[in-house]
């Protein structure tokens, strides 16, 4: 399937779900609202929900897109890298194509990917979302250094004391296809003081 679309904003909504086999759709979890949520007590393994708003045409109406969490850090590394050249991401119109990508540690994902294309952008930038807004475009002023998927995987550990092995054993454990030498320099960008530092997955540009 493809289709070209132009982005109204490059920080989606993120939303966790879950699976519910009895209905068999995906339902809100209810620790997004700061509530008690009995498919988590159950052990239902969280779902991360990206929705992204595009445009499809000129008629300025923004359509919805829900992606997984390996497509949404394939989109924002193709961001990133516009952005290194100058180019706003949301000024240019993709070809969407829904296909297999292979995510940061080499696994093969159901997903989309984006083709940049020279076609005239359908929504000029005074009529698409404040990039003003705190919710919007905050990829703008960072890049992932270690991938999202993988911090993700190791959040819960931040703050917590490591040695360099222990750290890089810990990568290895949530990415097991991850090259050793990727996953050495990962370890080494986290670490600050034998503590782990999330926040030095995130390199700001000036």
């Amino acid at each position: 399937m493809t289709t070209l679309g132009q982005f109204a904003f490059v920080n989606p909504l993120h939303r966790l779900k879950h699976w519910n086999p009895q209905t068999r759709k995906r339902v809100d979890c209810w620790h997004n609202r700061g509530k008690e949520c009995f498919l988590c007590n159950k052990g239902a393994a969280q779902i991360h929900d990206y929705t992204y708003g595009i445009y499809i045409s000129k008629d300025n109406e923004v359509k919805y897109m829900s992606v997984n969490l390996s497509t949404h850090s394939h989109f924002q590394r193709i961001f990133s890298a516009l952005f290194d050249d100058n180019i706003n991401p949301c000024d240019t119109v993709f070809e969407f194509t829904k296909k297999q990508i292979t995510n940061f540690d080499g696994k093969i994902m159901n997903g989309y990917d984006l083709v940049k294309t020279d076609q005239e952008m359908f929504v000029a930038e005074i009529f698409r979302p404040s990039p003003l807004s705190p919710n919007q475009n905050k990829i703008r002023k960072f890049r992932w250094a270690v991938p999202e998927e993988l911090i993700n995987k190791i959040v819960k550990h931040d703050g917590k004391p490591f040695n360099l092995i222990d750290l890089f054993l810990l990568l290895k454990d949530k990415a097991p296809r991850l090259q050793d030498k990727t996953a050495k320099s990962y370890a080494v960008k986290l670490l600050e003081n034998g503590v782990l530092d999330i926040r030095k997955a995130k390199e700001y540009r000036h």
